[in-house]
């Protein structure tokens, strides 16, 4: 019985590993069934030869891609990752069919830099294809441009000195620089708040510009009187060039100065009563009624044909604030035969706040006397005797003395002609006497 055990036990044990060794490969074929492994996607590089983007318009970038492999990369799509300064326009992608084994293609992808990006910029270019007919692959490569402002398709130019305290028409001149129509033009400008205030609507519309081509916008802005001597003028402008979408912002130091309005009152003459041929003083004071001052003020009379100034040609009043006043006085010399009414531009010379150098006018009117003066006239031991009329002129005398001699010389000289005459008469008489007598 014992002999039987024994004989059933290693019966069993081989039977056992008869089972191992006809399941092992069952074993071995489950490990290795089952899906194949993926197969690894082309080594492919991307690159560019762009290397400077430009600030406000859109960039074509043509991007390079190399397939080393064996296999075809086919529906190819590039596309941007976009960020606050860099995207690209309408769908941000572009699709290309195939890239052969061993073989490169080049596609362009259109970056919009805006106006505010830095100096350096790095762009996320995202691939996605497929290959080996039933595998895709999508990655996405970092590629670095440097970033600078650009010429400009459209030129803008602007009067760049208004004056405060007023309303100023500032004139925007565009010009169409390029080759191509630049279309659908918007304007807008931007002055700081506490300087100026913009009165037109904004923005300006201009449907096109062709080629060379200029056109004039104005924008009418009230500035302060108490706007800074320079603030910046801040132009930008959205456009298209032929298709491609193009901003920019020009900004122009603007100088402002105040106003100075020069006004003359409490006109004098000294004499009052002016006549030919006379020498005389015209005052006035000179007010500065504006609402900035002025320096090196000089007044220059220019006086026409008949008046002449007498000796120094201006009179120098010096520096003038605001609401200040200034004597001023200048000679005139009439000529004989000045008469009637004239008027005397007195030019006023000034240099503003940002150093020009400004002319106004002053008219002076004045009369002269055409009544005939007396040709005796006596005062203070001096005599004046006058000769013509308006039509001839008058002449001017004049001489020192006293007054009684020359009238007590008059009447010798008339008592004497008187007497003549009446002992002329008397002997003419007693001779015409004796004539008759004797004929008696």
């Amino acid at each position: 019985m014992r002999l039987e055990r024994d004989v059933i036990s290693r019966l069993a044990y081989v039977a056992f590993a008869a089972m191992l060794v006809a399941a092992m490969p069952m074993l071995v074929s489950a490990g290795t069934s089952g899906p194949s492994p993926i197969p690894p996607p082309p080594n492919w590089q991307l690159s560019t030869t762009v290397t400077t983007l430009c600030r406000g318009i859109e960039n074509s970038v043509p991007i390079k891609v190399t397939n080393p492999g064996a296999d075809n990369m086919t529906s190819l799509q590039l596309g941007l990752v976009a960020s606050r300064n860099i995207y690209t326009v309408g769908n941000g992608t572009v699709t290309t069919s195939t890239v052969p084994a061993n073989g490169s293609v080049t596609i362009d992808l259109p970056i919009y830099v805006s106006l505010n990006t830095s100096n350096l910029v790095s762009a996320g270019v995202t691939v996605n294809y497929n290959y080996l007919t039933l595998y895709s692959d999508s990655e996405e490569r970092n590629v670095s441009f440097s970033v600078e402002t650009c010429p400009s398709p459209l030129q803008v130019k602007t009067n760049q000195v208004i004056t405060s305290g007023e309303i100023e028409n500032i004139t925007l001149n565009l010009t169409d620089v390029a080759n191509t129509t630049l279309s659908d033009i918007s304007l807008q400008m931007s002055i700081p708040s506490t300087d100026a205030a913009i009165l037109t609507t904004q923005p300006t519309d201009i449907s096109s510009l062709a080629p060379g081509s200029s056109t004039t916008v104005s924008l009418r802005t009230f500035v302060f009187s108490s706007a800074s001597q320079t603030f910046p003028l801040n132009v930008s402008a959205q456009f298209y060039e032929s298709s491609k979408p193009v901003q920019i912002l020009d900004t122009f130091p603007t100088l402002s100065t105040g106003t100075i309005n020069m006004t003359a009152s409490s006109i004098t003459f000294s004499p009052t009563t002016l006549t030919p041929g006379s020498i005389f003083s015209v005052s006035f004071i000179l007010t500065d009624t504006g609402t900035a001052g002025a320096s090196a003020v000089t007044v220059t009379p220019l006086p026409p044909s008949g008046i002449s100034v007498y000796g120094s040609n201006s009179v120098f009043v010096g520096d003038m604030s605001t609401d200040s006043q200034e004597p001023v006085t200048v000679t005139l010399e009439a000529s004989p035969t000045a008469s009637g009414s004239y008027v005397v531009p007195m030019v006023v010379s000034y240099i503003n706040s940002i150093r020009q150098k400004i002319n106004t006018t002053i008219d002076v009117p004045i009369a002269f006397s055409t009544a005939l003066p007396s040709n005796a006239l006596v005062g203070n031991g001096t005599h004046t005797y006058v000769s013509g009329n308006s039509a001839t002129g008058y002449r001017v005398y004049s001489r020192s003395g006293s007054d009684l001699p020359v009238v007590i010389v008059a009447i010798i000289v008339v008592v004497a002609i008187l007497a003549a005459l009446y002992m002329k008469r008397r002997a003419v008489a007693e001779r015409m006497k004796k004539w008759h007598t004797g004929r008696k």
